[in-house]
């Protein structure tokens, strides 16, 4: 009765195994059609090679943003947990053009809304990200925004997040001439659902402030900020004309 049962579990066990590898090696272009019709085209993959286990995408869209030759590593063990856990790695690190990420996913079978993401790291165009907001002024910005995420949990909103940002070899263009406005650094992290960025003021701009960026995409800032003395005259002109000013010499940020 016990051999009866042992052979019993082998046989499950490797029913379950095969079924699992083949799920794994479904070709990745089934994937991408099945991802793309249940995103309402919102995410695109192009020219998809490999398999669900391994593969790659040499563009793939979201959102208005593209990550060019982006690869990825299903672990097929997870799967016996029925859960994807996924590295991912895409993009052009030294391109400041381009968008560049690596990091690992782990998301439930169940509710693919519901993922995590965790020691990965992230670079955009400023200008890319910036295009997504409607400014108070028009701003046209350079240099690259860098988030190194130590955890982020989703489900489907922002539940948990620990990590970084900077805004590197920023460069702002104003009507006269472009400013050069070095780095700056934030904490990242989440509350109830929204994103909350708190720059540091050790920058240019002096800059302390909070910015709240909710799942609607609508966003509020608020802090203070006096530029250095040796940035241009037109930066505190522009400052000047929109924002008020403090007893302490700072201008209000309010938006």
């Amino acid at each position: 009765m016990i051999l009866q049962v042992k052979v019993w579990q082998w046989i499950v066990l490797c029913v379950f195994a095969y079924l699992l590898f083949l799920i794994a090696y479904i070709p990745a272009s089934y994937v991408a059609d099945f991802v793309q019709k249940q995103s309402q085209g919102q995410v695109r993959l192009s020219n998809v090679t490999g398999t669900l286990f391994e593969g790659n995408a040499s563009i793939i869209e979201a959102n208005g943003f593209q990550v060019n030759n982006l690869d990825w590593r299903l672990n097929p063990w997870a799967l016996l947990i029925l859960r994807a856990n996924i590295d991912v790695n895409g993009g052009a690190i030294r391109n400041s053009e381009q968008i560049y990420l690596k990091g690992k996913a782990s998301l439930s079978l169940f509710s693919p809304e519901s993922f995590t993401l965790t020691d990965s790291q992230i670079f955009v165009p400023a200008k890319s990200v910036l295009s997504q907001f409607t400014l108070p002024v028009t701003v046209t910005a350079s240099g690259r925004f860098r988030v190194d995420l130590e955890s982020l949990e989703m489900s489907p909103t922002c539940i948990s997040l620990m990590g970084r940002g900077a805004w590197l070899n920023a460069r702002v263009d104003t009507p006269t001439q472009p400013v050069e406005l070095g780095n700056f650094e934030a904490s990242l992290s989440c509350d109830n659902g929204t994103l909350n960025v708190q720059v540091l003021p050790d920058n240019t701009l002096n800059l302390d402030a909070k910015i709240s960026v909710n799942q609607d995409g609508k966003y509020a800032a608020n802090g203070q900020f006096r530029p250095d003395a040796e940035l241009p005259p037109v930066i505190r002109q522009a400052a000047d004309s929109i924002f008020p000013k403090n007893p302490q010499g700072f201008y209000i940020l309010r938006l």
